[in-house]
């Protein structure tokens, strides 16, 4: 894995001093146009910054081509085009959208007006991460910045801007946002720990609950694994979750007598060096037993420690990295209206910049329901969360056991985040799909206006969300949440690749135009309660219904049905 060393700016253009002034007091403008300020959920103000502090922005430089980025992107992504899996290296990437130089080079001369001299451009040129002081942000910026800290994870203090930031006109048409000013890091994770107790000596005799032979024995895997070298998997990692090599191997030893499987990650990236995270364990153990013999990274990203936003920080790297897993497994979201939406916007390019390199990023739905928003007026709405709500991922859904000793009938599970984004159009590959939900004689529907039923709907698939057992500081632990979908999802697609790299063919890449083009290699669910909403106001979420419905997406895979359809193409 060939990861590219930033490579360092030389500021100190040949530039008079009155065209930068020129520049500078030419007026004002905003870069994104809905800014949301710090004091967001669980996060207090808690002082003013020192001028003397360090911290980092993250200058997101628009793009060139993006239009051919996008046709580029569906073109290679669906089963049906002659472009279908002919990926692109990152060399050839960052020739499509690299930013314009003369964009740069202005750029370089405001910081450079400034004395900004560290900073780096990450190896598509379209990212400039400056280190300055937050006496210079203020200035470059003309807004203040303060301390926030997390209201129960004390140790979590980030420099954020109290106001507004705005930059010169000229400069404002050059970017599309600037990271480490106002996003705060969403640190709180939805898993639920249901049931904690010893780890016993002899596991053998352990049926309760969800294991890798449950899953193996639901979705038809069988003793089925991976025997290509070439294929790989990941999943990444953010604020302080680490994994422990020790309860890997110790859950290998334990679950995984029933199948040939890999007892240690492959390829770690970024930080390991902390407690044990419930995450971090679960999605390790479990992307690893589904694609069992699946070369898999665990690629961490320590972004919260340095004070800036980690998800963006992942992202960077990806555009820094030659060579990239073909699958990450993320367990990570916010809600879409605390994010802007040139934000979300630029974030969606980022996706296509990794969908027309072949890979599949799965995102966990939330552990939210439809969710659930109340306005100053007390009036409701549904709560979509982003990534999960972006039309360039895959979504993954929860689903449960009907019964708590049966392993074969599936629900829907009701904290299964799902339903209508607030600021994506719905894309070309679901809208028959979500059309026959929509204008079906399913019951129970929510009224129109908590959500907008002409946007992209989530989630795409789904796969069991509960009762899963992981092993963490060497106890059993029974955890529940999408967290636990995705990684399985993640390591069926990673079997269904493996099948496919062995007979000469391309890793599937971006999953959904194939997903909604073979809705028939899911085990539809249809069982179960509507997704939760607001419960105050006696408000319940989406119904499920045959087909795909915005709880449990198409359903939960079939691995000789879903490999069948892989190898068609």
């Amino acid at each position: 894995m060939k990861q590219y060393v930033l490579a360092v700016l030389t500021l100190a253009l040949c530039v008079g001093g009155v065209e930068m002034v020129s520049t500078v007091n030419r007026g004002r403008a905003r870069v994104e146009g809905k800014q949301l300020l710090p004091g967001r959920d669980n996060w207090d103000f808690v002082g003013h910054a020192l001028k003397s502090d360090l911290t980092t922005l993250v200058l997101a430089l628009k793009q060139r081509n993006t239009d051919d980025l996008t046709q580029l992107f569906w073109s290679v992504s669906d089963p049906l085009s002659a472009r279908y899996g002919k990926f692109l290296s990152l060399e050839e990437v960052k020739e499509i959208v690299q930013p314009h130089p003369q964009d740069i080079k202005d750029i370089m001369v405001w910081l450079h007006h400034y004395n900004v001299d560290s900073c780096s451009l990450i190896e598509t040129r379209d990212f400039l991460k400056c280190r300055v002081t937050v006496g210079v942000a203020e200035q470059l910026l003309e807004t203040n910045f303060g301390y926030f800290q997390h209201s129960v994870q004390k140790d979590n203090v980030i420099i954020r801007a109290t106001q507004e930031y705005t930059v010169p006109k000229r400069i404002a048409s050059k970017l599309d946002f600037i990271g480490g000013v106002h996003r705060l890091p969403n640190v709180e994770s939805k898993l639920k720990i249901k049931q904690t107790m010893p780890l016993p000596d002899d596991l053998s005799a352990f049926r309760y609950g969800v294991h890798p032979d449950t899953l193996r024995k639901r979705y038809n895997v069988s003793d089925n694994v991976a025997t290509n070298a070439n294929n790989s998997q990941a999943t990444a990692q953010f604020l302080k979750q680490f994994y422990s090599a020790g309860d890997l191997t110790k859950f290998m030893s334990h679950f995984g007598k029933g199948f040939p499987h890999l007892n240690k990650i492959s390829h770690e990236v970024g930080p390991n060096s902390g407690k044990a995270g419930l995450e971090a364990n679960l999605d390790v153990q479990y992307i690893m037993s589904l694609g069992a013999n699946v070369s898999t990274t665990f690629w961490s990203t320590g972004g919260l420690n340095k004070g800036q936003e980690p998800f963006l920080e992942w992202l960077l790297d990806l555009s820094n990295t030659s060579q990239i897993p073909h699958i990450f497994s993320v367990s990570y979201g916010d809600h879409e209206r605390t994010l802007s939406a040139e934000f979300m916007n630029r974030i969606n390019l980022e996706f296509q910049k990794i969908g027309v390199r072949g890979v599949s990023v799965l995102f966990a739905s939330g552990d939210d329901g439809a969710g659930c928003h109340r306005f100053e007026d007390e009036s409701y709405t549904f709560e979509p969360d982003f990534p999960s709500s972006s039309p360039f991922v895959t979504t993954v859904g929860g689903t449960m056991f009907t019964a708590v000793f049966s392993d074969v009938n599936e629900k829907g599970n009701d904290i299964s985040g799902g339903g209508f984004s607030n600021i994506f159009s719905m894309p070309k590959y679901q809208m028959e799909t979500v059309s026959g939900y929509l204008n079906s004689s399913v019951k129970g529907l929510p009224d129109s206006k908590y959500y907008n039923s002409s946007n992209r709907a989530y989630p795409d698939v789904s796969a069991m969300s509960d009762d899963f057992w992981i092993i963490i500081d060497r106890l059993l632990m029974n955890v529940a949440g999408t967290s636990a979908a995705t990684p399985t999802v993640a390591g069926l697609i990673a079997l269904a690749n493996d099948a496919r790299l062995n007979a000469g063919k391309p890793v599937l890449g971006f999953l959904n135009p194939f997903i909604y083009q073979n809705p028939d290699i899911f085990f539809d669910v249809t069982l179960g309660p509507p997704s939760s909403a607001c419960w105050l106001d006696d408000l319940e979420g989406y119904p499920l219904s045959e087909g795909w419905d915005p709880v449990t997406g198409f359903g939960t895979p079939d691995y000789h049905r879903l490999v069948a359809a892989a190898m068609k193409y």
